[in-house]
């Protein structure tokens, strides 16, 4: 072989190894779930506790094959659903981007029965009371769709509920959406300059940079998080909820469903 085809030969695999290499650093953690399984473990984050209902599914995706899937049962008036993901950090974070794709079912309708915001993401230190926590729940907009309604606490005390825009409408049923969210921790016990964001397909649906959600000292971080949860006005019938390429970033993630999320550099967790 001669010495100019051996010349391209090398540069070609030099290209390759570069172009492999992980360019976007700020991509902590992702998951498209198409192992079949929770079993991603990159940068110390891993998928933790969840109820029993919650399985890696066929039954619908977004990209591949696989999506995390959220079987809320039809219940009675008066009782409630439950349907939990918990994600586990494997270090303190003081600023988080998370991004997650969700299908919203056909039957989805968010009924008034009471306490009848339930649980969307809730991001917080593990002692939950009395660290830093806040937390994103939907209520019912009246016609079987769901606003978004913010709960924070401070000193392990809840603050005054906070709403934010609408979430889901009729016209989002059998449809996949994107969310992204901010999350940032006050930068001291006393300051009111944490951040908690909300954007649905590009669109801002809630922003506050003047988040006074302050754990007490040394408890003013992030290093857990659960997807979904409890649904105070429980469900009718049987609503199934899909979660899809999963993302944690500690850099800004693309906002559109249009906008292509890097790839997470992988980094062996022993």
């Amino acid at each position: 072989m001669n010495h100019t085809l051996l010349h391209a030969r090398a540069i070609l695999v030099v290209a390759v190894v570069l172009c492999a290499s992980p360019t976007y650093a700020g991509v902590l953690f992702q998951d498209s779930f198409d192992t079949g399984q929770r079993s991603a473990t990159v940068n110390g984050f891993a998928w933790a506790d969840h109820t029993d209902g919650v399985t890696v599914s066929t039954s619908k995706a977004l990209s591949g094959s696989y999506s995390l899937q959220f079987p809320f049962q039809g219940v009675p008036l008066g009782d409630d659903s439950w349907q939990e993901q918990r994600l586990r950090f494997g270090k303190a974070y003081t600023e988080l981007w998370v991004k997650f794709d969700l299908y919203v079912p056909s039957n989805y309708y968010h009924r008034q029965d009471g306490a009848s915001n339930n649980k969307f993401f809730a991001i917080f230190n593990n002692n939950y009371t009395p660290g830093f926590q806040v937390n994103f729940s939907t209520r019912p907009n009246g016609s079987g769709g769901s606003n978004i309604e913010v709960h924070y606490f401070q000193g392990g005390h809840e603050q005054p509920v906070q709403t934010g825009g609408a979430l889901i409408g009729s016209t989002d049923l059998g449809k996949w959406m994107r969310i992204v969210m901010h999350f940032k921790v006050p930068s001291s016990l006393t300051s009111a300059d944490g951040v908690q964001e909300l954007w649905k397909n590009g669109q801002q649906v809630y922003s506050n940079k003047a988040l006074a959600s302050n754990g007490p000292s040394g408890y003013n971080y992030m290093d857990e998080a659960y997807v979904l949860g409890w649904a105070n006005s429980g469900f009718t019938d049987l609503t199934t909820m899909c979660v899809d390429d999963f993302v944690m970033s500690d850099a800004p993630i693309a906002l559109t469903n249009g906008e292509k999320v890097p790839e997470a550099p992988v980094v062996s967790v022993q």
